[in-house]
């Protein structure tokens, strides 16, 4: 990493910002140092790669995953391909494929969630210009060791991290895309690593993520049967339900021997905001808003059947009518109850 780059990295344990310590430098890079506060938080940087590891997360399925990539590393990329030649596809076309839903810009700063050996990192920064950025981080050190010796030579401003994708080590709005290739499946809280995928991403920024998913109707096929017996992952549910709120024109497709769902959307600000106030025409009437929020008591049968006909026989809509009406008797008799109170003095 470029020490200039430290204003994008936080803690990820008291979300705090951090000082950085520089032991070895190289042509501007940071070789050796740390990250720290006042806390007595500390983040070693070694060999180019920064450890954001908070031992007290990795427990669980990231703990699982964790072991697992330490003995995985080893024969990773020898092996892969097997994953893409199961459903007769090329690795390069679906990596490609995945990477251009981000709609890239040269000079994006984009950060990728399990990244792995960085196989899909060389063709997000092949992307972007040296005006652009990448940021990478896995839970492996053993998987990120490898990334980073796949990456060094490239001339791009790169930050390559260990960490948990739950509390991910960066300030918000940091990047104008985030990118996640089959890791959502061994996050300890799929719902807070997702929040924090839209909480480090710019409005108006993207976010790209994929996952194993056998769906619905294929199921009970023998091909999904075959695949959720291999690999229980391929049973789990996709996880449109836990997508933050800020989520803005999403998309969900199946991929990869259509077993692999995509999720991609951009990056907004809190809830949608509609219209609610804009009136809505016909005999009805009323607003999305006043439908919502002015429900009242209800009333006797016969009671709805005399509102009824007196706003079929007026020429306003229902919602006029009952607001006017209501409003009328209830200041009629507010101003009864006042005058009384006011003559009792």
């Amino acid at each position: 990493m470029k020490k200039e780059n430290k204003h994008i990295f936080r803690s990820p344990k008291s979300l705090e910002n951090l000082d950085l310590k520089i032991n070895n430098e190289s042509n501007g890079e940071v070789i050796d140092g740390m990250f720290y506060n006042k806390n007595g938080e500390k983040y070693i940087i070694k060999d180019g790669i920064i450890d954001f590891t908070v031992k007290e997360e990795i427990k669980g399925i990231a703990k699982i995953a964790r072991d697992q990539y330490k003995i995985q590393s080893k024969t990773y990329d020898k092996n892969v391909d097997i994953t893409f030649e199961l459903y007769n596809e090329k690795s390069d076309d679906t990596r490609n494929f995945m990477v251009n839903l981000l709609n890239l810009s040269p000079e994006n700063d984009v950060l990728e969630i399990s990244s792995g050996t960085g196989l899909d990192s060389e063709i997000i920064i092949s992307q972007l210009s040296e005006e652009g950025s990448f940021t990478s981080i896995d839970i492996s050190p053993e998987m990120v060791k490898i990334a980073y010796n796949r990456l060094k030579n490239s001339k791009i401003n790169k930050n390559i991290t260990v960490g948990n994708a739950c509390s991910l080590p960066f300030n918000d709005n940091s990047f104008d895309a985030l990118y996640c290739f089959s890791g959502i499946g061994h996050f300890p809280d799929i719902k807070k690593g997702l929040k924090e995928m839209s909480r480090v991403v710019k409005k108006g920024g993207k976010v790209v993520f994929c996952e194993k998913n056998v769906p619905p109707w294929l199921k009970n096929t023998t091909y999904g049967k075959i695949l959720i017996n291999h690999n229980k992952m391929f049973n789990l549910n996709n996880p449109l339900e836990l997508i933050p709120i800020e989520a803005r024109n999403v998309g969900i497709r199946w991929i990869l021997g259509n077993v692999h769902y995509v999720v991609d959307y951009d990056v907004g600000e809190g809830e949608p905001k509609g219209n609610f106030d804009l009136e809505i025409p016909g005999k009805r009437g009323g607003t999305f808003n006043t439908r919502y929020y002015g429900k009242i008591e209800g009333v006797t049968k016969e009671t709805k059947k005399l509102v009824q006909d007196a706003i079929e026989a007026s020429s306003s809509s229902a919602h006029k009518w009952i607001d006017e009406t209501l409003k009328k008797e209830a200041n009629k008799l507010l101003d009864n109850i006042n005058a009384k109170n006011y003559n009792n003095r």
